[in-house]
C-alpha cells in the first residue's frame, strides 16, 4: 500500500470523526510519510510500518467505529453525521417512542376502560343508597301521614338491596383500586423499559 492508497484508506473509515479531528490525524500520518521519504525510505514501507487504516481508525474512533457487515460496500463508513448514536440517545428515543405508544394507547384503551370500571362502581355505588328506603317511608309517614303496607315491605326489601350492595360497593372499590395502581405501575415499568417485570 503505497502513500496515497493509505491516506485515502485513513480518509475512508475515519469518516465518523469530527472533520476538523480527522484533519488534524490525517495531517499527523501525512507527516509520517514527509519524514520517513526524507530519510529514504519507501512509501510502502512506511504504511507498513504504520498499520492497517482499519485498525488505526478503530483505535482513533473507539465506540464511534461502526464495523462493516458482510457484502456491505468496504469503501463505506459513515459521516460524522450519519455515524450511530451513543447508546444513551438510542435509550431516549426509545423511551420517546413507547411515551407516544403509551399516550396513544391511554388515549384509546386504558382510560375509556377505566372511566367504564369506575362508571360501574359509581352506580353499584348508587344503588346501595337503597338502605334509606326506610327513612324515606318514615318521613312519608311522618309528614303526609300516608301509610301502605306494600310500602313498607318494598322499603325492607330495599333496605336489604342496598345492604348487599353497599358491601359490593366496597369489594368492587378494592378490586378497581388495584387494578388502576397495577396498570399504572406498568405504564411506568414501560417506561422505564421493563414491562416483563
Amino acid at each position: 500500500m503505497n502513500r496515497q492508497q493509505f491516506m485515502q484508506a485513513m480518509e475512508v473509515h475515519l469518516r465518523p470523526m469530527d472533520p476538523q479531528e480527522r484533519a488534524e490525524l490525517l495531517a499527523d500520518y501525512d507527516q509520517h510519510f514527509e519524514m520517513g521519504l526524507r530519510e529514504g525510505r519507501l512509501e510502502e514501507e512506511i504504511a507498513h510500518e504504520l498499520g492497517h487504516p482499519i485498525e488505526i481508525a478503530k483505535e482513533a474512533l473507539g465506540y464511534r467505529y461502526d464495523a462493516q457487515t458482510p457484502g456491505s460496500d468496504p469503501f463505506y463508513a459513515p459521516t460524522y453525521g450519519e455515524m450511530r448514536l451513543p447508546k444513551n440517545s438510542n435509550r431516549a428515543a426509545r423511551n420517546f417512542f413507547t411515551g407516544i405508544g403509551l399516550v396513544f394507547l391511554n388515549l384509546i384503551l386504558g382510560i375509556p376502560l377505566g372511566l367504564i370500571l369506575w362508571s360501574v362502581w359509581l352506580v353499584i355505588a348508587s344503588l346501595s343508597l337503597l338502605v334509606l328506603s326506610p327513612v324515606a317511608a318514615a318521613v312519608d309517614f311522618l309528614f303526609l301521614h300516608h301509610f301502605d303496607k306494600a310500602e313498607l315491605f318494598v322499603s325492607i326489601g330495599a333496605l336489604g338491596v342496598g345492604i348487599l350492595f353497599s358491601l359490593a360497593t366496597k369489594w368492587v372499590f378494592q378490586a378497581f383500586k388495584v387494578t388502576t395502581l397495577q396498570y399504572i405501575r406498568w405504564n411506568k415499568r414501560t417506561m422505564k423499559g421493563d414491562a416483563s417485570a
